[in-house]
């Protein structure tokens, strides 16, 4: 095992720095990470894993994981509050004074030596914290706060590229002589745990085959019916043809009785869609399984990105009509007339956030397959002007427009008076804002929620003017195929 950076490298490093990550990495081969993951974390609290099952090697290099023990910054109820070691150390007197807790470090060195993640906070911004950055009319969930994020000032990080896996410490003003020695002894002692955690796998853990059986133990059904979706389409149709928008998301929910292990559950979800912004999040007693395609933004140093999808089609097993949906759905006036909107929702609020003449669309309506759907997906990027904190970040991008709508303000409006319960995670974003200046949030679509013995989910479809209601009605099945798949 390789320990980064040396005692004399840390010793110099202290002089300018108030934090020092070092890590512990081996070479290791053929190995899952989520399965390490899952034998180091299934009886944890808090804990998450962000992966790519799906894109270039850009988005899928790094599977991170770990858990916290130490600092968790909640709202709830438009209330927030600091906890440590599970008790509560302060209630923040304004949003925006917690919100300051997740800021960027401005005292960090760039380390060479450390993949773009190293520590920081992870967790999720709930599709009602909009209330946070904007006047809106929505009614905070019963049991789901708007923001929960965990502190993680320790971390595993599989490189797919070079095959190692890496262990990183981070605490805060430990940058003694004897500092290093107790970080490099903490380190050795989790690598003796993962190593008997490798040599199990090896041996054929991972093949055991369990008796395959559903998840849930009644009936997944929606909260709406088919006909009172179609009437919600409708009535979005109408406040179109008024004026009001120009396109609105509408989502519908499905949910069942649950009571299996959601490990399980993530790895099924994982193999039937494989997906970039993938993960698995627990808060106590709230869980997050996600396969998500989209992405809400991404932070490296002062470049931010979006990556908005816009346009559905379902696959086909048959090789010809499969590329005949494609093609069609690339061709689509009506599909790319809304997905050039809603590329420029995200240019606008980009725009508010980066320095003049910097946004720019990188790639535009390109096709991406996934196991049951295939859509259009674009990418924005732009140069960060100086000095943005996380609260200004998320006002302007949160919550993402292709799962509301545009104008996005009047849509979440309408969203909340159209859809008869609220949204939680759902059309929110999980990921992680580091120490150092990287962020990368997702869009939870394509995710089931477990919480309180019930998985459920959401699925959506943009309406616009000349949308046919029962066609938007199929294309959330069609979207819901995938999670209906894995819980089957």
């Amino acid at each position: 095992m390789d320990i980064l950076p040396d005692k004399k490298k840390f010793i110099q490093l202290a002089i300018s720095s108030t934090r020092i990550p070092v890590l512990g990495e081996k070479r290791i081969q053929g190995i899952d990470p989520f399965l390490v993951f899952q034998e180091l974390y299934k009886n944890s609290e808090q804990s998450f894993l962000l992966e790519s099952g799906k894109g270039p090697l850009a988005t899928a290099q790094f599977s991170i994981f770990g858990g916290s023990q130490s600092r968790l910054l909640k709202i709830f109820k438009k209330k927030a509050s600091l906890y440590e070691n599970g008790n509560l150390k302060t209630e923040f007197k304004t949003i925006t004074q917690a919100f300051k807790i997740l800021n960027f470090e401005s005292s960090l060195k760039k380390f060479n030596y450390l993949p773009h993640f190293w520590g920081g906070w992870v967790g999720f911004v709930g599709y009602e914290a909009g209330v946070l950055f904007e006047k809106l009319p929505l009614t905070s969930c019963k049991n789901i706060p708007e923001i929960s994020f965990m502190e993680v000032d320790s971390l595993f990080v599989y490189d797919h590229k070079t095959k190692k896996l890496k262990f990183i410490l981070s605490g805060t003003h430990k940058t003694k002589e004897t500092d290093y020695d107790d970080f490099v002894c903490e380190i050795k002692r989790v690598w003796n745990d993962v190593r008997r955690i490798i040599k199990k796998l090896s041996h054929g853990y991972q093949n055991i085959k369990k008796e395959r059986k559903p998840f849930w133990s009644v009936s997944l059904k929606p909260i709406l019916k088919r006909e009172d979706y179609i009437t919600k389409v409708n009535k979005a149709k109408e406040y179109i043809s008024q004026g009001d928008i120009y396109q609105a998301n509408l989502s519908q929910k499905f949910e069942a009785n649950f009571n299996s292990d959601p490990f399980e559950l993530y790895q099924r979800l994982r193999n039937v869609n494989p997906s970039p912004f993938s993960g698995f999040l627990k808060f106590n007693d709230l869980i997050l399984v996600s396969s998500s395609p989209e992405r809400l933004i991404k932070i490296s140093g002062d470049k931010i990105e979006s990556r908005p999808i816009a346009g559905t089609r379902p696959r086909s097993m048959n090789v010809e009509e499969d590329k005949a949906l494609s093609a069609e759905l690339l061709l689509n006036e009506k599909e790319r007339a809304e997905h050039l909107m809603l590329v420029d929702l995200e240019r606008n609020d980009l725009g508010r956030l980066c320095k003049v003449g910097t946004v720019e669309v990188t790639d535009f309506m390109f096709l991406e397959k996934y196991s049951h759907v295939s859509h259009i997906v674009s990418n924005i990027s732009g140069s960060l002007l100086p000095n943005q904190e996380i609260f200004d970040i998320l006002k302007a991008m949160f919550p993402g427009g292709t799962i509301t709508g545009c104008p996005k303000i009047r849509c979440m409006e309408i969203i909340n008076e159209l859809e008869p319960v609220e949204r939680g995670l759902y059309s929110g974003s999980f990921g992680y804002i580091g120490y150092a200046p990287y962020l990368d949030l997702n869009i939870i679509i394509r995710s089931i929620v477990i919480q309180n013995g019930i998985a459920s989910f959401h699925v959506g479809s943009g309406i616009v003017a000349d949308s046919i209601p029962e066609k938007e009605y199929q294309e959330t099945l069609d979207k819901a195929a995938a999670l209906v798949e894995a819980l089957s």
